[in-house]
């Protein structure tokens, strides 16, 4: 494969893989969510069951967690990885652009030096350990 065609692969997968990336973290629902769905649950129960008891001792634990985590620094996963794919793909679009024609290379540079500018501010946000809430977002 010339260099020139790995070029416009990279291009073109850079914003399918945030996509999926974007998808995968919104699909999941959170620990929130969950507590929110048992707290319904928890309304359809009998107060004097042993199954409220139960779930009512299993809410006060959740929320126990869920104050324990927002203590807590964590990194993002997600955007750690997808960093570093924008940053192979700015890799890959720089040796593209050393082996292109005179005419194609200042373009492949500049999309180059685009994706690299945003793969190191990706990285560097998500790679710091900050409390963040369900999706991954830092809770300020």
């Amino acid at each position: 494969m010339d260099p020139d065609d790995w070029s416009k692969v990279v291009l073109a997968a850079i914003p399918v893989v945030g996509a999926v990336a974007k998808l995968l973290r919104g699909a999941v629902p959170g620990r929130r969510g969950r507590l929110v769905s048992d707290a319904d649950l928890l309304a359809k129960l009998p107060p004097d069951s042993d199954a409220y008891k139960r779930m009512l001792g299993h809410l006060d634990d959740e929320v126990a967690c869920i104050i324990e985590e927002e203590d807590r620094r964590r990194r993002d996963v997600v955007g750690v990885v997808l960093g570093v794919a924008l940053l192979a793909g700015a890799a890959a679009l720089a040796v593209s652009a050393w082996h292109s024609d005179r005419d194609v290379s200042p373009f492949l540079w500049a999309a180059a030096a685009v994706v690299a500018l945003l793969g190191t501010v990706g990285l560097v946000q998500d790679a710091m350990p900050q409390a963040r809430d369900d999706a991954g977002r830092p809770i300020r």
